[in-house]
């Protein structure tokens, strides 16, 4: 890698002089600033990212700490919208993973600070709290897909309960009254968050839920998430009272649940409607019919976590980002049939 030492001498000048034509400096003639720009091309030379920062300049850095996001399909559409954003403002994104270990993302904040990052975007694979060092205040930062008790730094999260209710609220105008529910696994934030959006919308719609089918359809610590959703599905349609919609926590537990109703021999929507949610489109398109679902927005999450960021008035603050409804082909009216009357 070339050296303001190896510029100087090809172009046969002072390091002081060629220290003058990175800043800018008007002191130094055109037709020695040329054969500097000349040396440092036929040298591929740039200068390092902490030069510009001592020169006042900005680095055009910015970091992102994450705990596996890019190794995680749905949510490293977070890095996706980040990155947009560095493109769109000619920033260049440097990423680096915790593993989810507090003490790796305390070396990180560390090393990326080193780095003169002009802004450090902490983000996570779902939305839950976090813990973050104290070091991280020093640069802007702001908190993506995940929030601090102490609410210091600015932070962008999905409005899971508006979620909830805009699932709940796509099969009631449906015209369904009878719904299950197929929640993601208990202490999530997710999963209190978008109960409570169902509850809402069935409380606006004058519906009295059941809580019998108000269930957790996924199983923590275990290979297959979903291995008892067979036995809540069975259980689900034992009486005559039947549900004749059922909203899944996400598409991956929806699409089982899809399965499970066709082995039954229910017919999907005409029989059962489904909700997934995420809007996953490696399942939600693929399917047949479209998985009707409701989106978490990631790459809107990282755009603007990542605009936040970047912004000369960064203040601390929360800002939820709508999760909307995608009407596909799993939902329709209740009919009188397997599933049940209204």
């Amino acid at each position: 890698m070339s050296t303001i030492h190896d510029v100087a001498e090809k172009a046969g000048v002072s390091i002081k002089t060629v220290s003058r034509v990175l800043n800018d400096a008007s002191s130094v003639s055109e037709k020695t600033r040329k054969r500097i720009e000349h040396a440092m091309q036929a040298l591929d030379f740039a200068p390092s990212a902490a030069a510009r920062m001592l020169r006042g300049r900005p680095t055009d850095l910015v970091a992102v700490i994450a705990d596996q996001l890019t190794t995680t399909p749905d949510s490293s559409e977070i890095i996706k919208g980040i990155q947009s954003v560095c493109e769109d403002l000619g920033k260049m994104l440097i990423i680096g993973e915790t593993g989810g270990q507090a003490h790796v993302a305390s070396r990180l904040v560390a090393d990326m600070r080193t780095r003169r990052v002009e802004a450090i975007i902490f983000a996570t694979t779902f939305h839950r709290p976090v813990t973050v060092t104290d070091t991280l205040g020093q640069t802007p930062a702001v908190l993506a897909n995940c929030f601090e008790a102490a609410s210091r730094f600015a932070e962008v999260i999905p409005d899971d309960e508006g979620g909830g209710y805009a699932a709940a609220e796509t099969v009631l105008r449906a015209g369904h009254r009878k719904i299950a529910f197929l929640q993601l696994i208990e202490g999530m934030v997710a999963t209190r968050l978008r109960l409570q959006g169902f509850r809402r919308a069935m409380q606006d719609h004058g519906v009295r839920p059941n809580d019998a089918w108000l269930v957790h359809g996924a199983t923590p610590g275990v290979e297959d998430e979903f291995a008892q959703l067979r036995t809540t599905i069975d259980g689900l349609f034992a009486d005559a009272e039947r549900p004749t919609a059922i909203l899944c926590g996400n598409d991956k537990m929806a699409i089982r649940v899809i399965f499970l109703l066709q082995r039954r021999g229910l017919r999907v929507p005409e029989d059962v409607s489904v909700v997934g949610f995420d809007d996953f489109r490696l399942l939600s398109e693929a399917s047949d019919p479209g998985l009707t679902t409701v989106t978490l927005p990631y790459r809107e999450i990282g755009a603007l976590a990542a605009r936040r960021a970047l912004a000369k008035d960064l203040e601390p603050g929360i800002v939820r980002v709508p999760c909307r409804a995608v009407l596909r082909g799993t939902v329709a009216a209740p009919s009188g049939g397997k599933a049940g009357q209204r």
